[in-house]
């Protein structure tokens, strides 16, 4: 049978502006004493933005910790109560200028289950209209569209390397795709 490990004690080491750094001592089922270093993550939301023509609509965007240009699908952080569909709904205008006529959950993700609670939800955005997009302050990113076919011939080629992307393809390939 599975056992939870128990909280003993917390200690926020950093508070940042999306992440907070805890160190927090635990009784693992054993009854020893260990500690686990962990980051509190907002929640966050990812599109899967289809068009019409079969086109996903992808960024190419700069990631510092990696120092390459990865090619991701749109996304974004939810702001203090949002709803993670609000986000998506948002994060697609902002980042490319796109709105959804239709905007269906696709699943949720752990990206680094060892080490962070981040939980990303992830969308896919149909009857899309293009209008005008406003980035956030300090955001690069080129958007481009990709036919289905192309991308799931990058994703063989091993080109995409963001977890959200990958996932997010998988979970419509699994409900629309695979049937």
């Amino acid at each position: 049978m599975l056992k939870k490990e128990k909280m003993i004690s917390s200690k926020n080491i950093y508070s940042g502006k999306i992440l907070d750094v805890y160190v927090d001592k635990v009784l693992t089922p054993d009854n020893k004493e260990t500690t686990r270093e962990l980051i509190r993550h907002c929640l966050a939301s990812c599109i899967l933005a289809i068009t019409d023509n079969d086109e996903v609509i992808v960024e190419k965007q700069y990631r510092y910790p990696y120092d390459d240009f990865l090619i991701e699908l749109p996304a974004g952080k939810c702001d203090k109560n949002e709803d993670p569909k609000q986000t998506a709904i948002r994060e697609l205008k902002e980042e490319t200028g796109y709105v959804a006529g239709n905007i269906e959950y696709l699943g949720k993700i752990y990206p680094s289950c060892a080490y962070t609670d981040e939980i990303i939800y992830c969308y896919l955005a149909t009857n899309l209209k293009k209008e005008k997009s406003h980035l956030d302050e300090g955001e690069f990113l080129e958007v481009d569209k990709v036919r289905l076919d192309e991308l799931l011939e990058l994703v063989k080629q091993g080109k995409i390397y963001d977890a959200k992307t990958l996932t997010s393809i998988l979970f419509y390939i699994n409900k629309y795709k695979l049937k």
